[in-house]
């Protein structure tokens, strides 16, 4: 068969498939993600025609619309392409001939999705060359972190390595790819050369490397594309990008004492715990501070003083998501004529040791927090008992640390490996601020945990390095550091899987640096364990000998 009848025979082809085709209607939820099962050219084809077109096949129905923003050709093609497509095709007609001996690399991201919205499991790449021969060069690696992380971002290849990256932000990348959904890369078919490679999750998707968004490098800020690369991982752990400052949006009063501010980034309660509210003449003391349950962006102040009209007030040490404590510009403060309608909410019931389990040997105080300055009128308003039993309620005492927090503490000691009931008594609260008058029963449960539910982690550090070091599990993180030549024991842990992870300090800031935007600004090295380490009752993990492995 003739190179132009088979063109001719594929062209009919895809004509007639298109005018059959009808969009998927009922049928069972499909969650399978779709797959390309037929490429023209055939993927590693090389001598490929200069003036060829793409056509591609997919498993199932797709989203047209997808296809513009997932697909991508590179090097770049001389006078761009055009795409076509129909309900499983895709035609991709370049506008100029091919530079000649060229590797291209057609990769078509997860983004691309079928009628049911399911994406692609993994970038795909079809690579084809003009001349002889394909590039044989690649890089390999993994994105670490949490699974948001891992599956999220893209990667960045340039060929330089010699330029600041918030200048080569500016500029189209020689090479996009992205992980898949467990972290893992390759990027193959690639000149041998020296690249600069970086992960960037753009969460406000304005092609800047800012506040909010999730950078890393690997540890060696030049990276080499080799024949034999696979033996080398240039493994990422990406972090939370420093913001450049707090920006207030909206700040005034709901009553003489309250205040509620709005700021550009989300409140946290380590935020609410080290703000400083501060004016012209002297710092405001707080006498508590919340959260706004429908607007994250939102906190609630009582305030020790009355803050006065146009009064320029500003924030200092905003404790961001990121660990960066920021201050913020200065705003006029406005007293409104009227007040916004207040409303008490569920109060927060927790240990006060900040766990969701209460541990052997920590306070067995229970936090209560309102939204709003609350009065319990009596130490029976908060009740707490036993679920199984006789379900007496314990003696104990509320005790106020501000108008919107309160501590019970009991009289007698709390069982451990029992769970108990808690119940608020609201007509026993008064909320001076609340256009209602709370008339419900509030409950909910805690639970102690008892020490032969408990088991330990021993690790012995055999590295060259001070290592920093964090345990994290459900609802539980220890962080600790590891001297060189020391052994650690971490006990009274709860019975689940944990991930440990380690770095090397080396600026001496305390946190991980996931690298900078300069040439040689590498990353710090990193290691994970390699799989969850599984903790059991009564029973101590002991994880051998460790050395960090730079990633």
């Amino acid at each position: 068969m003739s190179k132009t009848f088979f063109y001719m025979f594929i062209v009919l082809l895809l004509i007639g498939s298109c005018a059959n085709e009808r969009a998927i209607t009922g049928g069972p939820e499909d969650k399978e993600a779709p797959e390309v099962i037929y490429s023209n050219p055939v993927n590693e084809s090389v001598q490929v025609d200069r003036e060829t077109d793409i056509l591609l096949r997919f498993s199932e129905q797709m989203e047209q619309k997808s296809f513009k923003a997932a697909l991508e050709i590179w090097p770049r093609p001389p006078g761009g392409y055009e795409i076509r497509s129909s309900w499983k095709w895709l035609k991709v007609t370049f506008n100029d001939a091919l530079d000649s001996n060229e590797t291209y690399l057609l990769t078509l991201d997860k983004s691309a999705k079928d009628l049911r919205g399911n994406g692609l499991s993994k970038t795909y790449v079809m690579a084809f060359s003009t001349g002889s021969e394909l590039n044989s060069g690649r890089i390999v690696g993994r994105i670490y972190g949490s699974e948001d992380i891992r599956k999220n971002g893209q990667l960045f290849l340039y060929r330089t390595f010699d330029t600041d990256l918030d200048e080569l932000r500016k500029e189209p990348p020689d090479y996009i790819f992205q992980p898949d959904n467990e972290g893992n890369y390759e990027l193959p078919y690639l000149a041998q050369r020296s690249y600069m490679l970086f992960h960037h999750w753009d969460r406000n998707r304005n092609k800047q490397i800012d506040g909010g968004d999730y950078f890393g490098r690997p540890v060696s800020a030049s990276v080499m594309a080799r024949s034999d690369s696979l033996l080398t991982d240039h493994n990422i752990w990406p972090r939370l990008v420093k913001p450049e400052k707090v920006k207030m949006l909206k700040a005034g009063a709901l009553a003489s004492n309250l205040i509620q501010i709005r700021v550009n980034r989300p409140v946290t309660k380590a935020a609410l715990a080290a703000l400083e509210i501060h004016t012209e003449l002297a710092q405001i003391p707080i006498l508590g501070a919340n959260t706004v349950s429908d607007d994250e962006f939102a906190m609630v102040f009582e305030t020790g003083m009355p803050i006065r009209h146009a009064d320029a007030i500003w924030l200092r040490k905003f404790a961001d998501t990121s660990g960066y404590s920021l201050h913020s510009d200065t705003l006029a403060f406005k007293i409104p004529d009227a007040m916004d309608t207040l409303l008490w909410e569920a109060p927060e019931v927790g240990w006060f040791s900040g766990e969701a389990l209460l541990m052997p040997g920590d306070s067995q105080a229970v936090r209560i927090g309102s939204n709003l300055p609350a009065l319990f009128s009596t130490d029976s308003a908060f009740q707490i008992m036993e679920v199984a039993g006789d379900s007496i309620p314990l003696t104990g005492n509320l005790v106020k640390r501000n108008s919107l927090e309160w501590l019970f503490l009991p009289d007698s000691a709390l069982k451990l490996g029992h769970s108990y009931h808690w119940e608020i008594l609201t007509q026993l609260v008064k909320v001076p601020l609340d256009s209602s008058t709370p008339d419900s029963l509030i409950t909910g449960q805690l639970k102690t945990l008892t020490p032969d539910s408990l088991g330990s982690i021993r690790i012995t550090q055999m590295s060259s390095s001070r290592l920093h070091c964090e345990l994290s599990g459900p609802k539980l993180i220890r962080n600790f550091i590891l001297a060189p030549g020391t052994e650690t024991l971490l006990d009274h842990l709860p019975a689940r899987n944990y991930v440990l992870s380690a770095f090397v300090d080396k600026n001496g800031d305390g946190r991980y640096n996931s690298g900078g935007l300069g040439p040689a600004a590498g990353a710090e090295p990193f290691w994970f364990f390699s799989d969850e380490i599984k903790v059991r009752a009564r029973w101590e993990t002991d994880l051998g000998y460790w050395s960090l492995r730079t990633k």
